[in-house]
């Protein structure tokens, strides 16, 4: 049985490795992606959509966005209605050239409140 054990545990940290997804990102609340993505540079985009590994528990999701220390203002955080392990905020005006930072939060099944953060940049139009 202990052999077996092994094997099993072998097959999955392979898999997971191959898929690109780490163990931690596969049994907890964590970002998978994002458009734009980390440290992208960008025309400005009409939304900013995070995927997560599973769909938080309730309506835990926060989404900021930040420019130069200040909140941008953007809509409320909406589910996508296909997904629910993604989410999105649209922000309220025409992102200008420059840098801002994602900054969000949520809190998985397990109860654990997980956060992050990313930059990217707007190229001038």
């Amino acid at each position: 049985m202990k052999g077996k054990t092994i094997l099993l545990a072998a097959g999955l940290l392979f898999a997971f490795g191959t898929a690109g997804v780490t163990a931690a990102e596969f049994f907890h609340f964590a970002l998978t992606g994002s458009a734009p993505e980390a440290d992208a540079t960008v025309a400005a985009p009409g939304e900013v959509r995070l995927w997560f590994t599973e769909a938080p528990e309730g309506n835990t999701v926060g989404i900021r966005l930040i420019r130069d220390g200040a909140a941008v203002p953007t809509s409320e955080v909406a589910a996508d209605p296909e997904n629910v392990a993604v989410f999105f905020v649209k922000p309220a005006a025409p992102l200008a050239a420059g840098s801002y930072t994602v900054s969000w939060r949520g809190i998985g099944d397990d109860g654990h409140p997980v956060t992050g953060d990313f930059a990217f940049s707007v190229t001038a139009q």
